[in-house]
């Protein structure tokens, strides 16, 4: 096992201990040159253990757009979605450009929504609110990687946050009680 699988091998294992009483399923995209900027790279997802529970979809490979610290990202949904692969491993691909980097506060536009029937058709980077510091903090083979929350926002939203702040926005989002993941929400702009 090559190094850059034995980080990814330990991401497995903390999402596996963080979840341990859910499935969890991982995939590939074949689509793109993913696997050319980031060979190995998976999405996990984590089905839900009750009907209130989200879907869980996290990156595994990220985190080998550096050599360094590195960063994985997850998203929640409502529902099961082939899509979130596909938004994921755009994502990784991304922040695999040096010219453009993911890193927290950064918001991106998707080109399409994060989810049919849903406003919102960027994501944010934020900490894993949801989750806390255990989800956050995976220690993998001497390398530190950060799980960081992709969430979905509106165009509206994005140019709040660019201009006002990722705090800003994120005290908005806190303050109106909205469900971030909710494919019909309105925007809070």
């Amino acid at each position: 096992m090559d190094h850059a699988e034995s980080v990814r091998e330990a991401v497995r294992q903390h999402l596996r201990a963080f979840w341990p009483d859910r499935t969890h399923e991982e995939f590939s995209w074949p689509i793109g040159p993913i696997q050319e900027n980031l060979p190995g790279f998976g999405v996990r997802r984590i089905a839900p253990s009750t009907a209130a529970d989200p879907w869980v979809y996290v990156t595994i490979g990220a985190s080998g757009a550096s050599t360094g610290d590195g960063l994985e990202f997850f998203l929640l949904s409502p529902t099961e979605s082939a899509s979130h692969v596909e938004t994921l491993a755009m994502v990784a691909n991304f922040h695999a450009d040096s010219d453009y980097r993911v890193s927290l506060g950064s918001s991106m536009e998707i080109g399409r929504p994060w989810i049919e029937g849903a406003n919102a058709d960027h994501l944010l980077v934020s900490l894993p609110y949801p989750f806390g510091p255990t989800l956050e903090h995976c220690e993998a083979h001497g390398r530190h990687i950060q799980v960081l929350w992709l969430v979905p926002i509106t165009a509206a939203e994005s140019r709040y946050a660019s201009e006002r702040g990722l705090e800003a926005l994120e005290q908005l989002l806190e303050q109106s009680g909205v469900d971030v993941i909710s494919p019909n929400r309105s925007s809070v702009v």
